[in-house]
Order: C-alpha cells, then sequence, then structure tokens
C-alpha cells in the first residue's frame, strides 16, 4: 500500500480583475444594471401575457415563453456578477457562487439550443406540403 501525500489548497474564491482598467466603472455598471432591468421587464411581460391569454398557449408561444425564461438565466448569471464588481466593488466570486452560475449559465444555452431547435422542427412540420 502506498499513501498519496496532498499538500494542496482547495480555492475558495475568484478575484474578478478585468476591469480594473475602465476609467469610467460606475457608468458601465450602471449601463449593465439599466440593461439587466430592461431585460427582466421586458422578459417578464413577455411570460405574464403568453401565461394570461389562453389563446397564446400554443407550441410556438409557449417556447417563445421558454426563450424568455433562457433570457432571464443568461442575463442573471453574468450581468450580477458584473454589477457587483462594477458598482458595489466586490472584486471575488467565491467558488460554489462561480460553479453556480457557470452551471446556469451552459443550462440557459443548452435549454436555448433545443427551444429553437423545437421552434424549427414545428414550423417545418407545420408548413409542410402534404403529397
Amino acid at each position: 500500500m502506498s499513501s498519496v501525500n496532498f499538500t494542496g489548497k482547495n480555492v475558495e474564491e475568484f478575484t474578478i480583475t478585468g476591469f480594473d482598467h475602465l476609467s469610467h466603472q460606475k457608468l458601465l455598471g450602471f449601463l449593465i444594471f439599466i440593461t439587466y432591468f430592461l431585460v427582466l421587464l421586458g422578459s417578464g411581460t413577455n411570460i405574464c401575457i403568453i401565461l394570461t391569454d389562453r389563446r397564446l398557449h400554443t407550441p410556438m408561444y409557449l417556447l417563445i415563453c421558454n426563450l424568455a425564461v433562457v433570457d432571464i438565466m443568461f442575463t442573471s448569471s453574468t450581468s450580477t456578477t458584473m454589477i457587483s464588481v462594477l458598482l458595489a466593488e466586490v472584486k471575488t466570486i467565491s467558488y460554489y457562487s462561480c460553479i453556480s452560475r457557470m452551471y446556469i449559465y451552459h443550462l440557459g444555452d443548452i435549454t436555448g439550443c433545443l427551444a429553437l431547435s423545437v421552434m424549427a422542427l414545428d414550423r417545418n412540420h407545420r408548413y409542410q406540403q402534404p403529397s
């Protein structure tokens, strides 16, 4: 039997340094915050309209609703970190927060691709000429 000598240190947080060279960090953070707010407002409105109007409960509109949820996932996983770095000047992110944001971002990416593929199939099926 051999024993393994592991003398490493676990990563607990990451330091974000990509925005240090910018001269107007607060302005950029404010613009990202406004954009994030508008995305949440627009996607939330889209979701509410589709869910409340029964005439819109068709596959295509439900897929559009799915894309609005994906849009919220994308912006929430990235914009909140940039807002905290630029406005609140919090230059670190914990390891688990980084991993969870990365997971949400990639889940949104896969979900968006799947929704667009199903939309294409639905459109192809709907407009296919009978032989």
